[in-house]
């Protein structure tokens, strides 16, 4: 059986429509399978669906076969880092459909063959320049920043095991690789995810022209930049359900983690300060959204059922664990600003 999603009520392939049903008809087009849990956990939020698959579109699909597999390594090893099982299998299976099958296990098992040592060193660590071309360093480090929200959240929202019982094998995964070969040796063009950023539900229409839009500079011009900034500015919205010092709080303890940790996942509690006056469901939030973004496999299903007590919506849960992680992947993003420049 495949994994499910959890904590909230997923959309189905089968009864989707709107903008749902979209996302998950140019997903299977592109990426040879139908939809798992990394797109059915934000369905309650189509909002924020829509700009994680541009992101995960733009940067990873797009740039043609021989990129795509560099960037494959780039996704398994992130997936290996942040012990997301889910992950690490369907993007080994990936490096397999592209016919790299000592390099798809090898990646999968925490290491790299000598030729891609830089690659997947570069994953652990992303900066601004890397083994890549200056025109695909929007891409590569589109690609980082898209897998360290993807695997997160799938830890807090779906049980984090192999897409399915054959995958969970180095043969089935290397059987299986067979129904995507043609997909991931496609060459697709730039772009074609951006149309779905412009549908909003009514309540994004109004919040609109106060987020921030502001394309990273690493983005430029490309399609990476506008799908970054549009899921950092739709996640942004979670903020809002939070009480001011739950949030705050949590974003203190995040920033300073990610400060300190990079992009690694925490260890041990985490601090989380300023709750100790806080009734108890709202420090539990405070703690429960810290978890999410820096130690996401410690997140308690009944912790979870506590906190929401009736009072959030499958769609505000959503988007509270979204800003969460969004917050640790932005603080990932400015730590990479601030460590140099992309050299032409």
């Amino acid at each position: 059986m495949a994994p499910t999603v959890r904590h909230v009520t997923p959309v189905l392939p089968e009864a989707a429509d709107g903008l749902v049903a979209e996302v998950y008809r140019q997903a299977k087009a592109e990426l040879g399978i139908t939809v798992g849990p990394p797109f059915m956990m934000l369905s309650p939020a189509p909002e924020l669906l829509a700009p994680m698959w541009a992101l995960l579109r733009e940067s990873l699909l797009v740039g043609g076969p021989a990129e795509r597999t560099a960037k494959e390594v780039v996704a398994t090893t992130i997936a290996v880092k942040n012990a997301c099982r889910f992950c690490a299998d369907a993007h080994a299976l990936m490096l397999h459909a592209a016919g790299e099958h000592e390099l798809a296990e090898a990646v999968r098992d925490g290491g790299a063959p000598y030729a891609h040592a830089d690659l997947a060193e570069w994953a652990a660590a992303p900066s601004l320049d890397g083994p890549f071309s200056a025109s695909a360093a929007p891409r590569f480090i589109g690609t980082a920043l898209v897998f360290e929200f993807i695997t997160r959240l799938v830890k807090v929202l779906a049980h984090n095991a192999s897409p399915h019982p054959v995958t969970a094998t180095k043969l089935g995964r290397a059987v299986a690789s067979r129904q995507v070969r043609e997909a991931v040796a496609a060459d697709l063009e730039p772009g074609l995810s951006l149309p779905l950023l412009d549908r909003r539900e009514p309540w994004l229409k109004g919040r609109w022209p106060t987020l921030d839009l502001t394309v990273p500079d690493w983005g430029g011009a490309s399609p990476v930049g506008r799908a970054y900034a549009h899921l950092r500015a739709v996640a942004s919205c979670g903020r809002r359900l939070l009480d001011e010092q739950v949030a705050h709080s949590a974003e203190q303890a995040i920033e300073r983690s990610v400060g300190w940790w990079g992009s690694q996942l925490v260890t041990g509690p985490i601090a989380v300060g300023g709750i100790e006056d806080l009734p108890d469901r709202a420090a539990l939030g405070a703690r429960l959204v810290a978890a999410a973004a820096l130690d996401p496999g410690s997140i308690d299903d009944d912790a979870v059922a506590v906190w929401r007590a009736g009072a959030l919506s499958d769609h505000s849960t959503v988007f509270v664990f979204g800003f969460a992680v969004m917050q640790a992947v932005d603080q990932m993003q400015s730590n990479l600003i601030e460590m140099g420049t992309i050299d032409a």
